[in-house]
């Protein structure tokens, strides 16, 4: 299987600083968006100390007789899937290490949504409500797991409409918050014409699936749909940054 990918970040319409960080390497196979909060400063740092321990552990994991893994390796788990599941977590840990160092980074966290395919399979993991979505044959799946208020059953909250809208965008966890954050992951075969989305809530949040869907069945490119999302995005108003990384997989 080949990979083809594009990736765009976008600080949207209201806000003037952008929050949110994405990888999108074909060479490595590896997808990532990490979308800051906790103040401009941290919820930057959050997500760019994520992104970037992520791709580092991906990158120096190839070889499998020199890796590490400081979480231990599961036989149940493919090779890829404990790669990313190591690097989500290694991530969360300097997240949270960085929070503890001094009083300005308290409360720093950031969501975390990654995918490495190998051959003709992809590890997923996620951390908040950052998503994976997979695209086949004109249908969208939504493949990551929200921890969000929203997403917990409704009869863990009181029925008050006005309640629930204003808790919406509560996330249950996200990186940083704890040392050993617990981490989503999912693994999914691929077939040749899948697309793969990865999203932060300021494009799944305004854009709804019937829509994002349609986007890209009709973009020609990985490119042309990344763009074609963020502008969809835009013309909703976009109140929060936009994150979207499109991967093409072809035979």
């Amino acid at each position: 299987m080949q990979f083809t990918s594009y990736g765009i970040t976008d600080p949207g319409c209201v806000r003037s600083e952008n929050q949110d960080r994405i990888v999108f390497d074909d060479s490595l196979g590896l997808y990532v968006v990490c979308d800051g909060m906790g103040g401009r400063r941290r919820g930057e740092l959050a997500a760019e100390l994520a992104s970037t321990a992520i791709q580092q552990y991906v990158e120096s994991s190839r070889d499998p007789k020199e890796v590490t893994w400081p979480y231990g390796f599961s036989l149940q788990m493919s090779f890829a899937a404990n790669r990313l599941l190591t690097s989500t977590k290694l991530a969360n840990r300097q997240v949270w290490r960085r929070s503890e160092e001094a009083i300005e980074y308290l409360g720093m966290g950031t969501t975390i949504t990654a995918v490495l395919v190998d051959n003709s399979s992809a590890a997923i993991t996620n951390i908040g409500d950052s998503r994976v979505y997979l695209w086949r044959a004109g249908k969208l799946e939504q493949l990551s797991v929200d921890d969000s208020v929203n997403s917990a059953p409704t009869s863990a909250f009181p029925a008050d409409v006005a309640r629930q809208a204003m808790l919406r965008s509560v996330l249950t966890r996200a990186a940083g918050s704890q040392e050993n954050a617990e981490v989503h992951l999912k693994e999914c075969g691929l077939e040749d014409g899948d697309r793969l989305l990865l999203s932060s809530d300021g494009l799944h949040g305004v854009v709804g699936d019937e829509r994002m869907a349609s986007i890209l069945a009709g973009a020609g490119s990985a490119e042309a749909a990344a763009t074609a999302l963020i502008a969809a995005a835009r013309e909703s108003g976009a109140p929060d940054n936009v994150s979207a990384v499109v991967v093409e997989c072809r035979l």
